[in-house]
């Protein structure tokens, strides 16, 4: 995988991350999804209510050409 790939990979998880943190489902991803990036579902308190904390990221959508080295 290439630098950019990594780099890229790592932004998105931590995109999910900030979701996960108040409570929500990133757009667009499963709960099947997140197991496969090794995240855990969103966080709720005792009152079934989101947690809430952490900023918003922006994700980018970024596709790498290169071969796998």
């Amino acid at each position: 995988m290439c630098l950019a790939c990594e780099e890229q990979e790592f932004f998105f998880r931590a995109w999910c991350a900030d979701f996960l943190a108040r409570g929500e489902m990133p757009p667009g991803m499963t709960a099947e999804d997140l197991e496969a990036l090794g995240l855990t579902l969103p966080a709720t308190t005792s009152a079934g209510k989101p947690a809430a904390h952490a900023a918003s990221a922006n994700a980018n959508a970024f596709t790498c050409d290169s071969p796998d080295q």
